[in-house]
């Protein structure tokens, strides 16, 4: 019995110094204005049998980011893929986003070719991070009126193509959850994809958006190219509602 109950005790203990070991997956730190802004590696080397801990630390005007890329997956695959990582490194761009209601939003933009970058949301409060897209450019930024909600449009262009496509994400950063849309009880699949070209969309309050689109029953290619080939370029609009 006595056995049975050091041993208990010492898996809990060796649990929680293991806890204690873990590193914050963001930190956010206000510091003295700088005039430029940096991107730094750093290693953290603890016990000889484990391999060191690498942080992305982000000074900005007058605060200091820092990502635990061994806990942020998206970040450590696409850095040891990449033949060149300090490169990759900075080539990266953090900006605060809705900077006067919240402090702790930012949004990480990396993998970029040319225009086009993958987008990583992250929160510093509660070191949350989730990737909105990939290989597109950012169109805009929207809060819904109470900000419990962000509407993100990005966009890609096609080499063939005269039009862009886009793709809405719309994100509870409350929740930290991705809400869905529907139209008459329809879930709006096909606009969460790189599928339409959204002409406009904008919050009518805080759980509708209403959403511009070329009038057209499906987005193919056919369709499409005889919608851009029209004068007026004929469009339709649809209320969608937050679920």
């Amino acid at each position: 019995m006595k056995k049975r109950l050091f041993s208990l005790i010492f898996v809990i203990l060796s649990l929680l110094v293991a806890c204690s070991k873990q590193q914050p997956i963001i930190i956010q730190e206000d510091i003295n204005a700088k005039d430029e802004e940096a991107i730094t590696l750093v290693e953290e080397e603890h016990d000889e049998d484990q391999e060191p801990q690498q942080f992305l630390e982000f000074t900005l005007s007058n605060q200091q980011v820092t990502l635990n890329i061994d806990q942020i997956p998206v970040l450590s695959n696409y850095l040891k893929q990449h033949t060149d990582s300090n490169k990759a490194i900075q080539e990266m761009q953090l900006i605060q986003i809705m900077q006067d209601e919240y402090d702790s939003l930012f949004l990480l933009s990396f993998a970029c070719q040319k225009e086009s970058c993958s987008y990583l949301l992250l929160d510093t409060e509660s070191e949350q991070s989730h990737l909105l897209a990939d290989q597109a450019k950012m169109v805009s930024i929207d809060p819904s009126p109470d900000l419990s909600n962000i509407l993100f449009i990005f966009e890609r262009s096609l080499p063939d193509k005269p039009w862009d496509i886009n793709k809405l994400v719309v994100y509870n950063i409350e929740d930290w959850v991705e809400v869905t849309l529907t139209e008459d009880n329809n879930h709006l699949i096909s606009l969460y994809t790189f599928r339409w070209p959204i002409l406009n969309a904008n919050w009518l309050n805080d759980d509708e958006i209403k959403i511009q689109l070329p009038d057209i029953n499906k987005a193919t290619n056919p369709a499409l190219e005889e919608w851009y080939s029209t004068d007026n370029q004929p469009k339709k609009e649809m209320i969608t509602i937050i679920n």
